[in-house]
């Protein structure tokens, strides 16, 4: 089973787990974020530098 990691707390989320992804609105690399850093609202930066709650 392939795994995706989190941007903001980088543990690792099952394909089957409850997560979100999306690209990254400046440079489109892909981001994905697990349901407990979304329901608490912890920041994430991507690699080119954009950053969001």
């Amino acid at each position: 089973m392939k795994e995706v990691d989190c941007i903001s707390c980088k543990q690792e989320i099952p394909l089957t787990g409850p997560f979100v992804e999306f690209e990254c609105p400046i440079c489109g690399a892909k981001i994905a974020r697990c349901e407990k850093c979304r329901t608490f609202g912890h920041a994430y930066k991507c690699e080119c530098g954009f950053e969001g709650p």
